[in-house]
C-alpha cells in the first residue's frame, strides 16, 4: 500500500511541466520521422542521383488514389510515401523505385501540381517502374506500392537529371 503512495506522490511531484515537455518531445520525433520522406530539389543538384528510402505497398488500390484506372497498378497505403518539391523546371527528372529483393515487383504513382498523375510499373526493363520525363517546379506526392494488397517490402527511390539504368 504505501509503495503505491510512493507512486502515485512521485508520480504528482512531475507536475504538468514535465508532461508538456515529454509531448513537445514526441512531435519533434514525428516531425523528423515524417520529413524524412521529404526532398526538396533545384536544378544541377548534388549528388545526383538523390535516394530516399521507405517501405511500399499496403491496402489501397493505387488507381482509387490517382482517380483513374490508366496503368496504375497495385497497393500502397492511402499516404504518400514521400514528397518531393522541384523549385525549379525541369527538363528531364527521372524517377526510378528499385528493390534489392528479387521477390518484389513495386509499381509507383506521382501526383504533382496541374493536375499531374503519372503511374510506372516496369518501365525500366526489369520489375522496377520508372518516370522519365519533363516536370515543371511544384510539390510532387510519391507512392511506392506492392503488386498485391498488403505486401510491404522496403525500396530505394532515386531521383536524377539524367535517365538511370
Amino acid at each position: 500500500m504505501d509503495t503505491c503512495k510512493n507512486r502515485q506522490s512521485k508520480l504528482a511531484k512531475l507536475g504538468w511541466g514535465t508532461l508538456v515537455g515529454v509531448s513537445v518531445a514526441l512531435v519533434a520525433i514525428a516531425e523528423t520521422a515524417l520529413s524524412q520522406g521529404a526532398i526538396s530539389l533545384g536544378r544541377n543538384f548534388r549528388p545526383d542521383p538523390a535516394t530516399l528510402s521507405g517501405n511500399g505497398g499496403g491496402g489501397t488500390s493505387l488507381a482509387s488514389i490517382a482517380g483513374t484506372s490508366d496503368n496504375c497498378r497495385g497497393f500502397a497505403n492511402s499516404e504518400p510515401n514521400h514528397t518531393v518539391t522541384l523549385t525549379d523546371n525541369f527538363p528531364t527528372m527521372d524517377l526510378l523505385v528499385y528493390s534489392k529483393n528479387i521477390n518484389d515487383d513495386p509499381t509507383v504513382l506521382v501526383k504533382g501540381p496541374n493536375g499531374i498523375i503519372i503511374c510506372a510499373d516496369d518501365e525500366s526493363g526489369g520489375r522496377n517502374p520508372q518516370i522519365n520525363r519533363r516536370l515543371p517546379k511544384g510539390n510532387y506526392q510519391v507512392w511506392v506500392g506492392s503488386k498485391r494488397a498488403n505486401q510491404p517490402f522496403s525500396y530505394i527511390l532515386s531521383l536524377s537529371e539524367i535517365r538511370q539504368k
